[in-house]
């Protein structure tokens, strides 16, 4: 076990273990059918570094709606001995709005508030992609659904919201205290939130943070894949990566300050063998 001062050592075994992880997600998708591609920092890695960021402590993936729903499913009825498949639908006291699949005997603790309420193992994380109104106005109102379906989906104020949305999310919260009334709103967001996955001509759009609503990405992003070196083997990426990379992160092959390479999650319990409630 490993606790919060993290060395390099323990970032390259966590890493590796991710990487198993991965290809049992590839052989899976490959096995059912289902269309994946590396995602974000993953995706970076790939392309910049052939394998993980060196500082990256996370596996990110992401498919299209549709995909992403038969992923669930089929996973539900014929996932692999050993992992386990996490979301608020399956477990409701679960505060993301994307699905993470847990390796079972590990922990990944990443906050005194996750003990006892959720597995907490090792993950590797899972993001729809869904389709945004071309219309200026009615993109507003779709972002305006997402953060709803966010926010009642999480069930706590955003950290770092300003006074008046801090308000706002308080106010909304307690009128929804009630579990039954925030579960009805949250799929009435949810239903605005996938309205338009059937119009192949409109943008595409990652739903699962602020910063991700302001990203518009291209309408045929996803249309079609090509395998990238990543560390011992290839995997599945979105032919379109250049195009996301850059309106994503920019320059995407100039690295960060070197203060910024550090790890993003920063678990204050790390094991690789067991469950935390195993510890």
């Amino acid at each position: 076990m490993y606790t919060a001062n993290q060395n390099g050592t323990e970032l390259r075994h966590l890493q590796l273990l991710q990487l198993e992880m991965l290809k049992v997600v590839d052989q899976f998708c490959e096995d059912h059918h289902i269309k994946y591609s590396l995602y974000a920092g993953t995706l970076l890695g790939a392309v910049r570094h052939k394998g993980f960021i060196p500082w990256d402590d996370d596996i990110d993936i992401c498919m299209e709606r549709g995909e992403y729903d038969r992923f669930i499913k089929a996973w539900m009825q014929d996932g692999p001995e050993g992992y386990l498949i996490q979301n608020k639908d399956i477990e409701p006291a679960y505060v993301q709005s994307f699905t993470k699949i847990r390796k079972d005997h590990s922990t990944f603790l990443q906050d005194e508030s996750e003990r006892g309420r959720w597995h907490t193992g090792i993950f590797i994380d899972i993001f729809p992609i869904d389709r945004v109104p071309k219309n200026r106005f009615k993109q507003i109102l779709f972002y305006l659904n997402a953060l709803l379906y966010q926010l009642y989906t999480r069930e706590f104020v955003p950290p770092l919201s300003g006074g008046i949305t801090a308000f706002i999310t308080k106010m909304l919260l307690k009128l929804t205290a009630n579990n039954k009334f925030r579960s009805k709103f949250r799929k009435m967001h949810y239903r605005k939130l996938i309205a338009f996955n059937k119009k192949h001509s409109f943008p595409m759009i990652a739903t699962e943070s602020q910063s991700t609503l302001k990203q518009i990405l291209p309408h045929d992003m996803m249309d079609e894949y090509v395998k990238l070196d990543f560390e011992d083997g290839q995997f599945s990426c979105m032919k379109g990566y250049e195009e996301y990379l850059t309106i994503k992160f920019g320059d995407y092959n100039k690295l960060p300050p070197e203060e910024e390479r550090t790890w993003r999650h920063h678990p204050i319990i790390l094991d690789f063998e067991h469950n935390l409630n195993e510890i």
